[in-house]
């Protein structure tokens, strides 16, 4: 005759993830916010974004295309504005 345990009850990993969520955080440590982004559809000459490519290939700066172009977007804003 064998005896019939019942299940122990399983945490699930996302709830000891949600849990651990910022106990990492000493006080006054900001938590990094992801910032939602929209695709937007822009039309750029070949020639400038080759221009722009090869720029960004031989600089080693580390910023994608996308971000080199969001980037200069917010400098010519801060300078006009």
């Amino acid at each position: 005759m064998t005896t019939i345990a019942k299940k122990p009850n399983k945490v699930k990993k996302t709830d000891t993830f949600i849990e651990q969520a910022g106990s990492n955080l000493t006080e006054g440590e900001v938590k990094k916010v992801k910032i939602k982004k929209t695709q937007v559809p822009l039309v750029i000459p070949p020639q400038l974004l080759k221009i722009l490519d090869e720029y960004l290939e031989q600089s080693n700066i580390g910023l994608s295309r996308s971000n080199f172009i969001c980037q200069a977007i917010k400098e010519k804003l801060d300078y006009e504005i």
